[in-house]
């Protein structure tokens, strides 16, 4: 008889087993960086034992009890763009649309075009390639300057899909405080800055529409330099600005700094912008063949070109 018969697991019953399943994949972070972030608490997550999804291979019958619904509950970590890319685009589009966890580094896509023309993509144009992602959640880890969190932050509002919660971690307050003096009209709406979340929820609620009610909200840390505050009630608080009374769509907004999120005693508080997408008959999902972003697109510069395709063509061209 087959030793999987005599295995304590299979006498309990199914919905238990099921209940355990989830469990130890919930607790699971499968790394696909050169190091692990084990320490960083914008995660969120326990560190997962090594050899995680080894239980999908120790007999037919878990794995076929399991199936594909571990990726469900998993969450998947990069620590760049490119990593992202290599891994999750050629999974099958069954496979990448159960995916509903993943956290990466909101650095940007370094490609170079041919001939030698070093070009960077933001996120929200880097989750363009993968159709069907369909998240519950993704976590962005913030890294750059304050500017360049901003507009990434920003561009992922206005035209992001492919998750239901997006949670923006910055390990400072500098991106909601820094002061830019508009000087060139076409950079104006990329780089300077607006009340918020006053002015993403009037994004969200012109996309998603009003009564799908969706929302954003920002969390700062009490202290400077406590990790992970952001998570915690007692650990952080609700923050939001003001333009002190002004009309909302006032053009010298954030032409001067914010004491309140980069004076000295407050920009090393840990920062969160928590959007969620609404509720009601909002399809998030990325789709094939969606609009092009504004400005620079990946799949308008390679049409019809895989990401395997691409990174080989701009490969090539370093060289």
């Amino acid at each position: 008889m087959d030793s999987q018969y005599h295995s304590t697991l299979f006498h309990i019953p199914f919905e238990v087993r099921d209940a355990i399943y989830s469990s130890l994949f919930s607790s699971t972070i499968l790394s696909f960086a050169t190091s692990v972030p084990t320490d960083d608490a914008r995660l969120n997550k326990l560190q997962a034992p090594l050899h995680a999804t080894a239980l999908l291979r120790t007999c037919r019958r878990v794995n076929a009890e399991i199936s594909k619904s571990w990726l469900s509950h998993v969450l998947f970590y990069f620590d760049d763009p490119m990593s992202l890319l290599d891994k999750l685009s050629p999974i099958p589009l069954e496979e990448l649309s159960l995916i509903r966890y993943i956290s990466v580094r909101g650095d940007p896509l370094l490609l170079t075009y041919p001939p030698k023309i070093q070009v960077h993509h933001n996120l929200v144009g880097v989750l363009k390639l993968l159709s069907r992602l369909q998240l519950r959640q993704l976590t962005v880890l913030g890294s750059g300057s304050d500017k360049f969190q901003y507009r990434m932050l920003d561009e992922m509002i206005k035209h992001g899909n492919g998750w239901q919660e997006l949670r923006f971690i910055s390990h400072d307050s500098g991106m909601l405080g820094y002061a830019y003096y508009c000087l060139d009209p076409t950079l104006c709406d990329r780089y300077q800055r607006r009340p918020q979340p006053e002015h993403w929820q009037r994004v969200m609620e012109e996309r998603d529409g009003v009564h799908s009610y969706p929302s954003v909200s920002i969390y700062r840390g009490k202290r400077a330099g406590h990790r992970g505050a952001v998570f915690k009630p007692e650990t952080r608080e609700v923050m939001a600005q003001s333009h002190n009374g002004a009309p909302f769509s006032v053009d010298d907004y954030g032409t001067a700094e914010d004491p309140v999120f980069i004076s000295e005693s407050e920009r090393g508080k840990e920062l969160m912008v928590a959007v969620r997408r609404g509720q009601r008959g909002v399809d998030y999902e990325e789709k094939t063949n969606s609009p092009f972003l504004p400005g620079r697109d990946i799949r308008r510069d390679f049409p019809g070109k895989t990401w395997v395709e691409i990174r080989a063509a701009c490969t090539k061209a370093a060289y």
